[in-house]
């Protein structure tokens, strides 16, 4: 990831707390939507926001974003929670109702958690 996006992300991040007053998963997570959708332009993805999943008991779930082929095929996938939230809590709650466990990120705006190889392939980013 380029230290540029990174940089804007942190701006933008600083700013929307700044300006909102808050520090709620749905405006700040708009920071880290852009730097998913920078990242995806440069690798010739396409960002689609609350994208809609089929777990493995045919429920419907939509995670707060997903990285997409132009063919449709998934890259991976995004899930935005709350700076209070337990994110461990918040995963192990999200796996249990079926989201995918391969290639998603977790984050909330101080850490993020990335899964690529599952089960407990974990790698924490941030902190």
């Amino acid at each position: 990831m380029s230290q540029l996006l990174i940089q804007q992300y942190l701006n933008q991040l600083q700013d929307l707390r700044k300006v909102s007053g808050t520090h709620r998963e749905s405006v700040v997570r708009e920071a880290f939507k852009d730097l998913l959708k920078g990242w995806a332009r440069a690798h010739d993805l396409i960002f689609v926001p609350e994208y809609e999943i089929t777990t493995p008991g045919k429920e419907r779930r939509y995670v707060d974003g997903a990285l997409l082929y132009a063919l449709r095929v998934p890259f991976g996938y995004w899930e935005a929670k709350d700076e209070k939230d337990d994110l461990n809590l918040e995963i192990e709650t999200k796996f249990k109702r079926g989201y995918p466990q391969d290639n998603i990120i977790f984050e909330d705006s101080h850490q993020a958690v990335l899964i690529q190889n599952p089960p407990g392939g974990a790698a924490l980013l941030g902190g």
